[in-house]
């Protein structure tokens, strides 16, 4: 087994996993919570999903007597559901945590399309670099390296694509008004995570390299979804704000930059190459609390949504604190 060749592989997974959190341009994933999703997909959910894979094997190889039967039958029915719910439990718990958090210190830590694609490629990569370090450990002898790097370059993004639509299912809860979508949502996502896992799965098994054909439609169409997803948040940030320029909580000049995320960018680039780096770090502060305050307030005209005005009094707070320095202690809630 070439070690070298897996050290490459790993540092292509956390390639791919730094570049999909880079695309949320607005509210971008804090590692604290990506990591551990990230480890739970590499251990917990690998060992959970060849337990019962497994043993669901071995009594579909004592009914059908033919190996290649059991392989197609475990690949196609039994993997895609074991491994996306192992790979869910991940996401439901940081989705309990980052909401037990954004009601503790404000704002919005897993909430909306782009958030769920993140959390569910995290998880996604984990599962995937382990499970291709395990297939490569146990075929080394009869394929080598090619089946490893073929895996690794054509189907580095596979799991990260089948989960995040269960990740984009609980990323929507706190969007929906209806306490039923609220559940429906997530289950609608895990379901099709299944079916796209088993779809992936049947056709590699038939026809082999098409599979990753499959994979990259999908991928275009992932991208499809992001752009849109982004321009909701744009407009978000857009429409929420701009009573805050008249309240005072944010400039002019401020709310013209902070719904694109270039602008922003740019004046960051600004204030860093002209040594302003006291002022660069306290409107990276702001301009993140403000961001926060926008979609705060999207959620809180939900009808079911619980009163968020605690919580938006201390997004103005640190917006205040961003721009001045700590002058005061914002309330607690």
């Amino acid at each position: 087994m070439s070690v070298a060749l897996i050290g490459i592989g790993v540092l292509q997974t956390i390639v791919y996993l730094l570049f999909v959190r880079a695309i949320d341009l607005y509210e971008r994933e804090d590692f604290r919570y990506v990591i551990p999703v990230f480890v739970w997909g590499f251990t917990v959910a690998v060992a959970i999903s060849l337990v019962f894979n497994t043993v669901i094997g071995a009594a579909l190889s004592a009914l059908t007597a033919n190996p290649n039967a059991t392989t197609f039958l475990t690949a196609v029915f039994v993997a895609p559901p074991v491994e996306e719910i192992s790979k869910g439990l991940a996401l439901l718990i940081a989705f309990g945590v980052a909401s037990a958090v954004s009601l503790r210190r404000g704002g919005t830590e897993f909430s909306g399309v782009m958030d769920g694609i993140v959390y569910g490629s995290a998880v996604g990569f984990g599962f995937s670099i382990a499970e291709d370090i395990l297939y490569y450990a146990q075929t080394f002898q009869q394929v080598g390296d090619q089946v490893f790097v073929v895996r690794r370059i054509f189907g580095g993004f596979a799991h990260a694509a089948f989960t995040s639509l269960t990740g984009i299912g609980i990323g929507l809860i706190p969007w929906v008004r209806s306490y039923a979508l609220k559940v429906l949502l997530p289950l609608l996502g895990l379901a099709g995570a299944i079916a796209l896992h088993a779809s992936f799965n049947f056709t590699a098994s038939l026809f082999g390299p098409l599979a990753y054909v499959i994979e990259a439609l999908v991928l275009l169409l992932y991208a499809v979804v992001i752009v849109s997803w982004l321009a909701v948040e744009r407009r978000t940030i857009r429409e929420e704000l701009r009573e805050e320029v008249e309240s005072g909580t944010i400039s002019r000049s401020e709310y013209s930059i902070l719904p694109t995320y270039f602008a922003r960018s740019f004046h960051y680039l600004g204030l860093l190459l002209t040594g302003r780096f006291t002022e660069w770090r306290r409107a990276r502060k702001m301009h993140q609390a403000a961001v926060d305050l926008a979609f705060t307030k999207r959620l809180a005209r939900e009808p079911y949504a619980p009163s968020q005005y605690q919580k938006e009094q201390y997004l103005r707070q640190r917006i205040k604190e961003s721009r001045f320095g700590r002058t005061s202690r914002p309330a607690s809630y």
